[in-house]
Order: C-alpha cells, then structure tokens, then sequence
C-alpha cells in the first residue's frame, strides 16, 4: 500500500489564489481540542481514524481496490487483499496522477497511481445502529483533475446534520480512460476505468458502510462538473445498478460529453484517438503494445492528456473522458435515456448562471469564439454564430462563454433532467445565479460547492443565509429523496417539482425564489441543434 506519511497543505496553480482570493477562503481557527483515534473494523480488516473536536469521526485514505499498477493499469480495479494488522486511515491517500492544473488546495499532494481511496465522515461509532443516510460524492475535474481529498469536499457539516459523507479518488486523464481494441478483447470493457474506479468504490460503500453507521440502502450519490457527468454515466450504467437510490447532479451530464466534437464518445473513436497516443510510445493495439504502455512513465503518460483550464489556450490532441463501450454504457446514453433505459432514481440538478466565465477569459476575441463553436458544436457552429452574434451589446468574450456554457453544462444538463423525468423519475432543478461580490466571474462554475458543504469559504450574513438554504436543501433530499422533506430552510420556498412540460425550478440567488426555468428559448434553440428532435 502506499506511503501513508502526508505532506501538509500547500497551494497549487493560478486557480488556487483566485479561489482563495475570490471567496475569501481561510482554513478556519482550529480547535485546541486534540483529535483523538477511533477504530473500526471493515470487511477486509480494522482501520484506525480520528475522532475530532466536533465528535464526527473521519477516516482518511481507506483502499477500495489494489493499486491499479502493472497488469491492472488499463484494467478493471480489483478487491483489495485482506488485512488483519491496524490500517492507519487518519491522513489523505494520494491523488491520482494528473497535472496540478485546476486543483484547489489538498492536505496531501502527493500523486501516485496507487490511489484507489476514499474517505468517511460521520457522526456515529464503530458499533452504530443509525442506518443513517449516505451521500457519496464524486469529485470534478474534467476527467483530467481533482480527488476527495479536495478542502471544499470536508463532510463534517454532513455528518453534523446526520448524513455520512464518503468522496473518493478514481483514475483520471489517459490511465483513468485510455481504450483499446486489446483491452477490450481481454475484458469485455475498454476506456472506461476511472468510471469502474467509481462503480467499486459504490460496491465498497454496500459492503462496509454500514460498519461506520451508514444504511447501504439509502445511498446517494452526488458530484459536480465531471463529478456530475460521472452520476449521469452511473445512472445509465446497468453495472451501477442497485448501488443508489438517490442522485445529485452540479453543472453537466454525459450528454455534453457526446456533443462536443473533441471527445472520443464511442467505443470506436476512442479507440482510434488513442492508436494516435499510443503511436508516441511505439506500440501498437495488441497485447505487447499493451505491456509496452503498461511499462511508460505514468507522468509521461498524463502530460499527453491534460485538461486546460483555459479553453481558449489551443486544441487539445486527447481528451479522456467516459466512452460507450458497450458494457459500462452499454450504448449513446442519449438514444438510451429516450427509450427510458436507465436506473431509477430521484433526481437533484442544475446549473450555474456564468458556467463559461471560469474557462474564456475576457481577452477571447471573435476567431476565438468561432473556433470554441467548431470545437462544440462541428458542422453546425455557422448556425450557432448566427443565432448568438457578436455585436454592440455582446462582445465575443461573452458569446464564446455562452457556448461553452450551453454545450457543456446548461443544455446538457437540462435534457438529461428532462429525460429523466419523462421516463418518471421525480426531478428536482435549481439554478444558481449566486455572485460573490466584488466576484468579476459571476456566479461561475463550481462556485456553488462552497455553500453546498457549508464551508469556511462561506462569508456574510448573506452568504452564510445561502449556505444554509442550500446545505439544508441538499441535506433533505439526501435524507428523504425530496428537498421539501425534513429540515425546514430558512426561507421554506416550496422547491416545485420539475417537469418537461412547465419546467420550475429553485433559484438560489440573494434570495432563494421558485419560478420558470431561466433561459429555456436559448437552451430549446442549444437542444435542437445539440440533439435534434426527440
């Protein structure tokens, strides 16, 4: 297993210090109270964590599968090996290899590809009889970024209000979504491995939650931005199913990686893009091929598939993302989900108001809106720089944030919800259109996060009152699978009930108000020429 000596928190990119600056962040004053261990015993053996000064128990860096290394990189994750010594899970395992591009600050930065975690927060003992509600958050990232250990992610307000709160690492970039014909002829899957990271570490939530006082069968499961499109690929994967009841889903589906034209979506073109990859290192689609990738450097490897913060830097060779292979999405998720295939659940959704501002800066001029639309929309950009030009009233800094919003997050995330709910699903939508003042991105994507987990980034009187509503909100639909169930919030705006035919949502602003879905003629214009009729 790997080195469980944790370097302490440090920052990281540009990102970080406008995160820091823009909300304020601080770690917070720490309790002279000291931590004391806590131990527990899993399914495949004890493990120590912490107790802190809250009362709320957390365990850190706990393995659910053996290292993806040597045979098993490009592979399916495995069980992990027994154990019957003490495990010490009181500090963060490591992140998945990646470029440090986009990340915020984490109490290990350590990278290695042994790094098939997760971690556990709850308020009850090792021998608990709670059956408490679960939320098991998949983190952003572009498929390319980002880990549970991420300080936006701590679960202690959850477990606070009685939800055991689990996030987890998974394979990211080219080792997390690399596809070949070989892979496939050896297991029946190929590309997909960072999703079946996130469908083990679900089988290990069944197995041992209830261990840390959780109900295996009252299981949500939540992410944001690549965190969210990995929901939406759970729910449409039939190997997900029965590992949740309940969904939450932060700014993007699946559907918004099937429409933009630099990423791979089938099995097909997955497996041609990468022939392109694996042609740098010599090897070619077979099994020495194969051993010969197994054996590249694995930093070596992630260089070659970055995701950019920046989405106007240049055009990306490889984006790794999920893929229909066949057998994890087991086909087109959108031609699926019209013909109501997919696991059942209650549903949470939205997206933010200025979900392009975070990735086109305000230098974008016109040709840099142009070839953002060729990049999302192919053939049909023309259609779209005539329906959204650049004028007196919107420079093409803004048009080129508008169609990367609608593309990847809004219209993407829409039908998703609006599919979900025609096949029966009960639905609930919000948008958030939330500005941290003196914020010039606006209410930018994956600026929610902080008032979803209530944390320190939250300043205010009106901030703390939104992280309340929304934190209460999330909490409710965990709980009971309806937002308007339990603890009551502090505006108590009844959240309607979302449907395809008079779409409402919750507004979450200055105030928190229910009424039509913003925006819906842009996003109808983004989903015919997105999707096309159903």
């Amino acid at each position: 297993m790997h080195n469980r000596k944790i370097p302490v928190v440090i920052g990281v990119a540009w990102v970080v210090s406008l995160w820091v600056a823009e909300t304020g962040f601080a770690s917070g004053v720490r309790s002279s109270v000291p931590d004391r261990p806590v131990s527990v015993v899993t399914a495949k053996g004890p493990i120590q964590g912490l107790v802190t000064a809250e009362g709320i128990h957390a365990y850190k860096g706990i393995p659910y599968a053996k290292a993806p290394t040597g045979d098993l990189r490009f592979a399916p994750p495995q069980d992990v090996a027994p154990w019957t010594a003490l495990l010490d899970c009181t500090e963060y395992g490591p992140l998945a290899v990646q470029q440090l591009t986009i990340t915020v600050p984490v109490d290990n930065p350590e990278q290695s590809e042994d790094c098939l975690t997760l971690n556990v927060w709850t308020p009850s003992g090792p021998q608990a009889q709670d059956k408490l509600p679960v939320y098991v958050f998949i983190h952003g990232g572009g498929f390319a970024a980002g880990s549970g250990n991420d300080i936006r992610y701590d679960g202690t307000p959850f477990a606070r209000n009685g939800v055991v709160l689990v996030t987890i690492n998974y394979r990211l970039g080219i080792l997390g979504f690399f596809a070949s014909q070989e892979t496939y002829n050896q297991y029946g899957t190929t590309g997909n491995w960072g999703i079946l990271d996130q469908i083990k570490a679900l089988e290990w939530v069944r197995d041992n939650i209830a261990y840390f006082g959780g109900d295996p069968d009252k299981v949500t499961i939540g992410g944001e931005s690549a965190g969210s499109m990995s929901v939406s690929a759970l729910i449409a994967s039939p190997l997900a199913k029965g590992l949740f009841r309940s969904a939450i889903m932060q700014s993007g589906s699946l559907l918004g990686i099937r429409s933009v034209t630099s990423a791979r979506g089938s099995m097909e073109k997955a497996i041609e893009l990468s022939k392109i990859l694996a042609n740098i290192f010599g090897a070619s689609d077979d099994e020495a091929g194969l051993t010969q990738l197994r054996q590249a450097d694995p930093d070596m490897l992630n260089y070659l598939g970055p995701f950019l913060l920046d989405q106007t830097a240049g055009l990306q060779a490889f984006f790794y993302s999920p893929l229909f292979d066949g057998t994890v999405l087991p086909r087109d998720p959108l031609e699926a989900l019209r013909e109501g295939n997919s696991n059942r659940v209650n549903l949470l959704v939205g997206f933010n108001h200025d979900e392009g501002s975070l990735f086109i800066p305000l230098t974008a001029d016109n040709g840099t809106y142009k070839t953002v639309a060729v990049r999302a929309l192919g053939k049909a950009w023309r259609t779209w720089v005539d329906h959204f030009p650049v004028d007196e009233q919107h420079g093409a800094a803004q048009r080129t944030r508008q169609v990367l919003a609608y593309t990847w997050f809004n219209t993407s995330t829409k039908v998703f919800a609006d599919l979900l709910a025609r096949a029966g699903n009960k639905v609930f939508m919000y948008n958030y259109n939330y500005a941290i003042p003196g914020n010039p991105l606006g209410a930018y994507h994956s600026s929610e996060l902080a008032y979803v987990f209530k944390t320190d980034a939250v300043t205010g009187d009106e901030g703390t009152q939104l992280a309340e509503e929304m934190h209460v909100r999330w909490i409710n639909f965990i709980k009971n699978g309806d937002p308007n169930v339990g603890i009551r919030p502090p505006t108590d705006t009844p959240w309607p009930q979302y449907h395809t035919e008079k779409p409402e949502v919750l507004l979450f602003d200055k105030g928190v108000s229910a009424g039509p879905l913003p925006d819906k003629e842009n996003n109808d214009f983004a989903e015919q020429l997105l999707y096309g009729a159903d």
